[in-house]
């Protein structure tokens, strides 16, 4: 399990390195707490020289000064990795690029912000690691604005900024329930379970085959979709549902199957199952 940095919260800035050490001991805390529970790297699009603690101080700066305690230091050399989406995860990729997100704050006047740390941990659905810069960024849950043509939502984003953060119960339930996975199946007979496919050329490819995945108990239904894809699981969703491309087909057709996926780990699951038996 990763965390995800909270670009956001370098601001604001430290008025001077000294400021910014202080600031480093709790971001330092959260690491040493967040490893006892299983997490491992830290995500990030930036780079330890690139993220910004005070002026003309950097992370990169704090791990080479010679008055920060090295025991703190190596809690977090290599720990931070590129990027927080990789752009060869096509799932996770299509549904960031299909959607704005944002971060606001109208009584702190922190107007809408885009937020790829918060967006990460929404679709990877775990949590972001923040930096105590100010008390905007030290509460366990942060606000993400999703925006996709006219509809928008507001989703709560676990988020870790100190030791102290631990002792929130909600989100130790949240963590604990990362690993774990636990499938629903369908109580619908594989004979039963709903196929609907446009009358187009690759109807007798996609038929065939929903009658091999019906019988998957975590499958509920299956419709054809646009086609297009480059991959056999082309996209999964929260809600359960998976995309799945016939790439050996004429015009890689398309489907859109409905399991009993509960969230975002529970569909990954169900379409690795998939995608092992079938593609």
């Amino acid at each position: 399990m990763n965390l995800f940095f909270n670009e956001l919260s370098t601001y604001p800035l430290s008025a001077n390195k000294f400021a910014a050490r202080d600031k480093m001991k709790p971001f330092i805390h959260s690491i040493i707490q967040s490893k006892s529970k299983g997490f491992g790297n830290i995500l990030s699009d930036l780079c330890v020289d690139e993220i910004q603690l005070a002026p003309d101080y950097s992370f990169k700066d704090w791990l080479i000064d010679k008055d920060v305690s090295p025991d703190l230091k190596n809690f977090l050399f290599g720990i931070i990795a590129p990027p927080y989406i990789d752009e060869d995860d096509e799932t996770i990729f299509s549904q960031y690029i299909d959607s704005k997100y944002q971060f606001e704050d109208s009584e702190n006047n922190f107007p809408k912000t885009a937020c790829i740390g918060l967006a990460a941990a929404h679709l990877y659905e775990s949590l972001t690691i923040s930096l105590s810069s100010s008390p905007l960024w030290q509460r366990s849950k942060l606000p993400l604005l999703i925006e996709k043509e006219t509809v928008s939502e507001t989703y709560q984003i676990f988020n870790i900024f100190c030791k102290k953060s631990f002792e929130d119960l909600e989100l130790l339930e949240f963590i604990e329930n990362l690993g774990d996975v636990n499938l629903i199946e369908s109580d619908i007979l594989p004979n039963d379970k709903d196929i609907h496919l446009a009358d187009h050329h690759g109807k007798k490819e996609l038929d065939k085959l929903c009658r091999r995945i019906r019988e998957n108990p975590y499958v509920v239904a299956m419709r054809s979709t646009n086609y297009g894809g480059k991959r056999f699981i082309r996209k999964i969703e929260n809600s359960g549902i998976i995309e799945i491309v016939l790439i050996n087909s004429e015009r890689q057709y398309a489907l859109s199957v409905q399991t009993t996926g509960r969230n975002f780990i529970e569909t990954k699951v169900i379409a690795e199952m998939l995608a092992n038996r079938y593609s």
